[in-house]
């Protein structure tokens, strides 16, 4: 899910990988993309259930695996208190666009952000 607040976009650090990605996960068996997005959101970071807009799917090769990626925007007027788990996620960073290149990104986000520039 990328999560807009304003301009910024909220990056988020995992336990078990270097790079920034975006609150997200697997889909479990049944589920749909956006049943698992908010389930994710809530488990990941604490936020309560929000209208998410889907924007694209990519599939790709991340992390040694063929996967499909749905994304969901969240845009808000303010960033709520977030509850890390504390256990996958264990920072969060709320940035500018044109701070976006000094993180190093999963592929999966850099991937949205291509699209969101038209490639």
């Amino acid at each position: 899910m990328a999560i807009y607040v304003g301009r910024a976009l909220l990056l988020v650090k995992s336990s078990y990988r270097s790079e920034w990605s975006f609150p997200g996960g697997s889909i479990q068996p049944g589920e749909r993309p956006d049943a698992a997005a908010q389930r994710e959101l809530a488990e990941e970071i604490g936020l309560p259930s929000y209208p998410l807009r889907p924007t694209d799917s990519v599939c790709g090769i991340w992390d040694g695996r063929r996967d499909q990626v749905h994304f969901f925007e969240l845009h808000l007027d303010s960033l709520p208190e977030l509850r890390l788990d504390n256990r996958e996620i264990i920072d969060t960073h709320l940035t500018a666009p044109e701070e976006l290149h000094s993180f190093a990104l999963t592929g999966p986000v850099v991937a949205y952000l291509a699209g969101k520039r038209g490639g």
